[in-house]
């Protein structure tokens, strides 16, 4: 039992890495190849992964009177892709993965609001937590004291995401009962990649010609170990772990991004964000304190969601 532990706390502690990490590389492809054309590309990327695994396991046999239910868990896969690439070309990658980090909140109120699940007094003391620590966050833009402004739409595009994700869980949740998650979330993207792959701005010809190798292996590491390898990991993690110690490592996340954004895009440390980073990962461990006995945890956004 030792041994499994050390491994599965080493697979969270690598998944955490990637799932950081991986804030940087939907940056920079952001930025290198525009939003629209970096998700586009990394669809075609995931399609030619889920696809052989899907028929290796089965996932397709999905009954028909299920795929309406699935289209509309398509649309909400989209919505979440769509505005995590939006907004993290417009915000820096430790920021936007703080911003992230509320995402078992927004997940809480909207099962609240549509399944009536109940919602306890700690989830609304860890909201104005975490809106406190928004406000340190954000406090030299409010007070104007900074040269260089967080985009406000980028702000809201990464708080769409995990809305559009919170949606996506609310109409996947009947369905986990019968498939599996790789079922249900790789047949989503399958249904979402036309409409992404249709929206890019540029001809795939012109793309493939002109996305440098290195590009290339950012995309690729996205689809392979953000949405993939990230998945495995963590299911392994969660097995072995009791859910309180697994959703522990979900705090490392923005460590992780930060850290990775100082080194490689040169993004600032600023005092504001570590204060006001950690108040909001307070106020977000408040409202999940008395859930974290359950064996499945909700991830943040900037997971392995593809």
């Amino acid at each position: 039992m030792g041994k499994l532990r050390s491994q599965a706390v080493m697979a969270l502690l690598i998944t955490m890495f990637i799932w950081g990490s991986s804030a940087v590389f939907m940056r920079t492809t952001a930025l290198t190849l525009a939003p629209e054309n970096a998700l586009a590309l990394r669809y075609v990327v995931l399609v030619f992964m889920v696809v052989p695994g899907l028929l290796l396991t089965g996932g397709f046999r999905i009954a028909r009177e299920h795929w309406p239910r699935l289209a509309l868990t398509a649309i909400a896969m989209f919505g979440s892709s769509w505005f995590t690439i939006q907004g993290f070309a417009r915000v820096a990658a430790g920021l936007g993965t703080v911003i992230s980090l509320v995402e078992p909140i927004i997940i809480a109120l909207l099962f609240w609001a549509i399944l009536r699940e109940p919602l306890y007094p700690r989830i609304w003391a860890g909201l104005l937590v975490s809106l406190a620590g928004a406000a340190v966050l954000f406090w030299p833009d409010i007070t104007a004291s900074t040269a260089n402004p967080v985009d406000g739409l980028g702000v809201l595009f990464l708080l769409a995401a995990p809305t559009c994700w919170a949606a996506y869980s609310i109409g996947a949740k009947p369905l986990l009962s019968r498939y599996s998650g790789f079922a249900i979330a790789g047949c989503s993207m399958l249904l979402a990649a036309p409409l992404i792959l249709l929206l890019a701005s540029k001809p795939y010809s012109e793309l493939f010609a002109t996305t440098s190798a290195w590009t290339w292996a950012e995309l690729i590491y996205l689809a392979a170990f953000n949405s993939l390898l990230g998945a495995v990991l963590w299911g392994y993690g969660t097995k072995h772990l009791s859910g309180a110690a697994a959703g522990s490592f979900l705090y490392l996340l923005p460590v992780f991004a930060i850290i990775a954004g100082y080194l490689i895009l040169a993004e600032p440390i600023t005092p504001w964000l570590v204060v006001g980073g950690m108040i909001m990962m307070a106020g977000v461990a408040i409202a999940q304190s008395k859930v974290r006995d359950r064996k499945a945890q909700v991830r943040p956004n900037l997971s392995s969601k593809a």
